[in-house]
């Protein structure tokens, strides 16, 4: 059984592991972030790309959920953060934020070879940071969405 950390989420809990990627289950939905795919169970209502300086070399990813990320209410997780911390789950450096209750970010920093430097996850959407040559290409497979980076 992987080790499974879980964090304080919109009154309830969301619990976080490595599988074959990184893993975020939630109560409404499961977010798998791998080297080159996201992958999106149920949430995904669009995508936007921004380019982040004049030259574009860097570019921010939105991926926008159509219904609020929520936390599981059912089990009790062997170990729930409650504040802003700083975790290690296997090659991933996981930072987790709360904002007086109103907000709850998940920052992912994943291994080197990664096509993304870092992603964000809060309630409402996916941020992730990469170059501004990378294109993102979706699979529609009915509820799970595959972003796919290239």
């Amino acid at each position: 059984m992987p080790r499974r950390i879980a964090f304080a989420w919109l009154e309830g809990y969301v619990e976080v592991y490595v599988d074959e990627g990184l893993v975020i289950e939630a109560g409404n939905s499961r977010i798998t972030m791998l080297q080159r795919e996201v992958h999106i169970d149920g949430l995904y209502y669009g995508l936007r790309e921004y380019f982040l300086d004049r030259r574009q070399e860097r570019k921010g990813i939105y991926v926008e959920f159509a219904f609020p990320l929520k936390g599981k209410k059912e089990g009790t997780p062997q170990a729930l953060m409650m504040n802003s911390s700083e975790v290690g789950i296997g090659p991933f450096g996981v930072v987790y934020t709360v904002i007086d209750n109103i907000e709850y970010y998940l920052t992912i920093h994943p291994p080197p070879g990664f096509l993304y430097d870092y992603a964000v996850v809060t309630t409402r959407y996916i941020f992730m940071f990469t170059l501004g040559r990378r294109q993102v290409y979706i699979m529609d497979e009915g509820r799970l969405k595959k972003l796919i980076l290239v």
